[in-house]
């Protein structure tokens, strides 16, 4: 039986948008007929595997974490360069020294932040379920991954035709309320949703890098 290779998609992401320890990673890889998801934590790992023939949907929000981020980052680092020049001046070297270190790491990180550019939430729907995928958080890996597996879906169900999307309705307008960390761009794929069942997890893939 011939060996089925994978080709990563994406790099892992923690799913807790604030873990910074023993936080679940999820790492997307490009099979032959499906998307397949990896969460590990350090301990075990979980499969998921979405086939291309059961993909009604990949819906892509754009978010203000990464601008709130950034702002903070920059509040932050200004304040501590402020106060070790403060602290130079005062006859406080190393204090001084150690406030000019984190003020540094701290626009060293805003500057990566800028680099990665506008940060998203996406989310993959089958007819049971819907998918969060944390590690397309920001916006043009998540175009670049979205463009990939467009011509894909599209091969295994056929070009959607007009009419045919299905209607998707926000949760963050139900009930009147709006999320404050979204602008309300939405964009992502729709595909047919005739017989669209998800495969189930089998035996641990094996991954070639």
């Amino acid at each position: 039986m011939a060996e089925r290779e994978y080709e990563r998609l994406t790099r892992s992401a923690a799913r807790a948008r604030f873990a910074v320890i023993s936080a679940e990673r999820c790492s997307l890889w490009l099979g032959k007929d499906h998307v397949l998801s990896i969460d590990t934590n350090g301990y075990r790992e979980s499969y998921k595997r979405f086939y291309f023939r059961d993909i009604q949907a990949v819906i892509i929000r754009q978010t203000d974490y990464g601008k709130i981020a950034g702002l903070a980052l920059g509040v932050v680092a200004g304040l501590l360069g402020l106060f070790a020049f403060l602290s130079g001046h005062a006859g406080h070297p190393v204090l001084a020294y150690i406030q000019g270190v984190v003020a540094a790491l701290l626009a060293a990180i805003l500057v990566l932040n800028l680099a990665g550019g506008p940060t998203c939430t996406c989310q993959l729907r089958t007819a049971v379920q819907v998918e969060e995928l944390p590690s397309l958080g920001r916006l043009r890996r998540a175009r670049r991954v979205l463009a990939r597996l467009r011509p894909l879906i599209a091969q295994a169900q056929g070009e959607l035709a007009p009419g045919e999307a299905p209607a998707r309705s926000e949760p963050e307008q139900e009930g009147g309320s709006a999320n404050p960390t979204t602008d309300g761009r939405v964009e992502g794929l729709a595909q047919r949703t005739d017989g669209a069942t998800e495969g189930n997890p089998e035996e641990p893939p094996i991954i070639t890098p």
